[in-house]
């Protein structure tokens, strides 16, 4: 999840996403929300990255994963969940057991893994990054407003 993480970067970084969720908006998508939430169940920091839309007042996912990102590798991803509201789709890769064991389904991690490969990419063709440079431009501009 490069470009992601290179929105992330552009906003701050992980610490400043911690403090803070980003929300892109970009023209005829729906809008790319990233968020801290929390820790994995290995122990790094967990990341939620989301399109959504709202229906009958409730947020919807189209899709949302999760995934584990480690503070010195932040380059590499490891896809936790996988959720599609729209067909009822919630999938979990990596979980921790009531006696703290780490669990994988390795099958669904690769396909979760592909899944985020082509997202990333389709991410970047669909322009997000530029998005969240015109937001960044935009904030900065309104504080140095008069």
């Amino acid at each position: 999840m490069k470009t992601v993480w290179g929105i992330i970067e552009l906003f701050g970084g992980l610490e400043a996403l911690q403090r803070k969720h980003l929300r892109i908006e970009n023209r005829a998508y729906m809008p790319l929300v990233i968020e801290f939430i929390g820790e994995g169940p290995r122990g790094l920091p967990l990341i939620s990255v989301a399109h959504t839309y709202i229906q009958e007042g409730d947020v919807m996912y189209d899709p949302e994963m999760t995934f584990e990102v480690d503070p010195q590798n932040p380059r590499e991803w490891g896809p936790i969940t996988y959720r599609q509201d729209n067909l009822g789709i919630h999938q979990q890769a990596v979980w921790r057991t009531e006696q703290g064991q780490v669990m994988i389904a390795p099958r669904l991690a690769r396909d979760l893994k592909a899944f985020a490969r082509t997202w990333n990419k389709n991410l970047r063709e669909q322009g997000f990054i530029l998005a969240a440079r015109s937001l960044l431009n935009a904030q900065f501009l309104a504080r140095v407003a008069p």
